[in-house]
């Protein structure tokens, strides 16, 4: 007899891609869910005879990406949700779970940490908002002994904002704050830190205003952060998990589709 991930595959590549469809959304999930290893087979069977515009795949490559972060092998999983379309409906879920391995990746052990932008995986993660196309960050390093920074496309065709995260591990310390300086190359942006906790809940700080070609300092402090939801407690400062500096364009009608904004000097304040 043949093992439960086979004998789907089986059944599977008998038939046609809306049969393929109609077992993912049912019996092929529910038998598969709770055994990683049985599901890669599936899947990377079922993506093997799907062409590349074929509308299914990228929903393929998303699960066949959960199930490899299931397995335990996260760079597996982040190279497979690298291949998901990001204009499919599963584009947002595969960009929002690659950014949280990226994070678990390179998250910062202690506080205090001035953050060093050219290390390897860098410590600072592009966002993953649904309403933002996924561009990478690109590293100049420092000339003439100043300091690395780090530039990021933002295009404001739309009003939306992206972000720019950075990981704490858990233990890692209280945190007090995060200093940095940041410019805009075209538009007036708006900057804000917003942090995560480990359960989940998100504070945000005032933002700053970042013109072109001018180097602001921002220092946004623990005690600035306020619930986004106003039924949530205070901050405890030693359970934030996640900084993110969020930019928006001030002015819905400054349109640049060639935008960018660079930070240097990211430093994160806190105590062991």
């Amino acid at each position: 007899m043949l093992p439960l991930g086979w004998a789907l595959v089986a059944t599977m590549l008998a038939t046609g891609p809306e049969d393929w469809a109609a077992l993912h959304s049912g019996r092929l999930m529910h038998a598969l869910e709770r055994d990683p290893s049985a599901a890669i087979s599936v899947y990377e069977a079922v993506i093997e005879h799907l062409d590349e515009g074929d509308p299914h795949r990228s929903e393929y490559l998303y699960w066949l990406g959960r199930a490899w972060f299931d397995s335990g092998d996260a760079d597996q999983a982040a190279e497979v949700l690298a291949r998901v379309d990001g204009r499919s409906i599963v584009g947002p879920a595969a960009r929002t779970l690659r950014g949280r391995i990226e994070l678990d990746r390179s998250r910062v052990p202690h506080l205090p940490a001035p953050l060093d932008l050219t290390a390897t995986p860098t410590p600072v993660v592009p966002g993953w908002s649904a309403g933002t196309p996924a561009v990478p960050l690109t590293v100049v390093p420092p000339a003439g002994g100043g300091p690395a920074t780090v530039m990021w496309p933002i295009a404001t065709e739309d009003v939306r904002a992206g972000f720019l995260a950075v990981g704490l591990a858990p233990g890692a310390g209280t945190f007090e704050g995060v200093r940095f300086e940041a410019r805009s190359s075209e538009v007036v942006l708006a900057a804000r830190v917003v942090v995560e906790t480990f359960d989940g809940r998100t504070y945000a700080g005032v933002p700053s205003v970042l013109r072109p070609q001018v180097w602001t300092d921002v220092d946004a402090r623990v005690s600035q952060l306020r619930p986004q939801r106003p039924d949530d407690t205070a901050l405890v400062a030693d359970q934030v998990s996640m900084v993110a500096i969020e930019l928006a364009p001030v002015d819905p009608g400054a349109v640049s589709n060639s935008a960018s904004v660079s930070l240097r000097s990211i430093v994160l304040d806190g105590s062991p």
